[in-house]
């Protein structure tokens, strides 16, 4: 469970901690929750409590245990337990270095490369950088560059299992780096919310597929 700190405020007051009072303070609190786990050890043991919309895989397996806690207390805790797991699960999402990688294949597939089969590198960065409330014309102070794109698409996959990369490009009589939309089908597929207004096509030899 994520929980990020922040520093305390010029006009942020908090009660001092003296270890004579308030650790005589923790251990009774202590005691009682030793108490009354084992009183419910065998309700939270046994229970599959109801987990919150979108809280699955490795958040639901740190939350799942937490939330059949609360609902063993009773009272508000089951309420007040689901809202936290929400909201510290979507903020640890919002943080996630991937969520950045997805945001990257989600702008590449509605904004820059929508319609077009290829693209040169420096188009993609040209039209990246210039959308508007998106990240990547200031990342850490500087704008995205051909180098930092190349490593984050690298952590995807092609439909073939290999590294999406560049590939050769050829345009009026030259040869360009750049990429290929059919390299990223499989991760846009994969990893990218469906679009706002249409569904998004089949890959490319699944049509017809069970």
């Amino acid at each position: 469970v994520v929980i990020r700190m922040r520093r305390r405020a010029r006009n942020e007051t908090v009660e001092a901690f003296r270890a004579r009072l308030h650790e005589a303070e923790g251990h009774k609190l202590r005691d009682r929750l030793a108490q009354w786990t084992e009183q419910a050890r065998d309700s939270v043991m046994g229970a599959w409590p109801e987990m919150p919309d979108g809280v699955t895989d490795r958040p639901a397996d740190v939350w799942e245990p937490l939330l059949a806690i609360a609902d063993a207390a009773g009272g508000d805790w089951p309420d007040r337990a689901r809202e936290a797991c929400v909201t510290l699960v979507t903020a640890s999402k919002a943080n996630d270095k991937g969520s950045l990688g997805v945001r990257l294949l989600t702008d590449l597939r509605d904004h820059v490369m929508a319609g077009v089969d290829r693209l040169p590198t420096v188009a993609i960065l040209d039209r990246l950088n210039a959308l508007d409330d998106a990240p990547w014309a200031d990342l850490h102070g500087k704008p995205l560059d051909n180098r930092r794109l190349s490593k984050m698409l690298a952590e995807y996959m092609t439909a073939d299992n290999e590294p999406i990369a560049s590939r050769n490009i050829k345009a009026a009589g030259s040869v360009l780096k750049g990429y290929y939309s059919a390299d990223l089908w499989d991760a846009w597929a994969r990893y990218c919310p469906p679009p706002p207004e249409s569904p998004l096509p089949p890959l490319p030899g699944t049509e017809n597929a069970a």
